[in-house]
């Protein structure tokens, strides 16, 4: 129980420091999970190693983001969606503007249609003869082949 408890508290502690970051801030803290030193991570995403110190003075909570981030990524993930589902939203309706391409419109009008009502009731087709027998009116070979073929 304590452990779940642990658990419970270092998510909420993660989101807390999470939402203190900017979008630059959040990448280096992703990005320092696959790097060695500050330095190292702050050049693979091409900014400056001197701005990871100016964060640091400012009190951004980027050591501690770190920290908690290898004991539970899933968190950053989430505000990472959070923070960018009105964006991909933007570029989702920007499709139904398209006026070269109807088929695309349409698909598009379509997806964000069920998203909000869910797809619509499919028909389901049948050509075939439906034959419906008691399990009462079954022989013992019926019911014996029956239950070889379900084990």
């Amino acid at each position: 129980m304590s452990t779940e408890l642990n658990q419970t508290q270092l998510s909420d502690e993660l989101k807390s420091l999470v939402r203190q970051l900017t979008m630059d801030q959040i990448r280096f803290v992703v990005a320092r999970q696959e790097h060695p030193t500050d330095k190292e991570t702050a050049e693979a995403i091409s900014i400056s190693p001197d701005t990871v110190k100016y964060w640091k003075r400012n009190g951004a909570p980027i050591d501690e983001t770190c920290t908690l981030m290898a004991l539970d990524g899933l968190i950053v993930a989430s505000d990472l969606r959070r923070r960018n589902l009105a964006k991909a939203m933007m570029v989702k309706v920007s499709g139904l503007d398209l006026e070269d391409d109807e088929r695309l419109r349409q698909s598009v009008a379509s997806e964000i249609i069920e998203w909000e009502l869910g797809k619509a009731k499919q028909g389901l087709e049948h050509s075939g003869e439906v034959t419906v027998t008691h399990v009462q009116d079954l022989t013992d070979e019926q019911l014996t082949f029956i239950a070889t073929r379900s084990g």
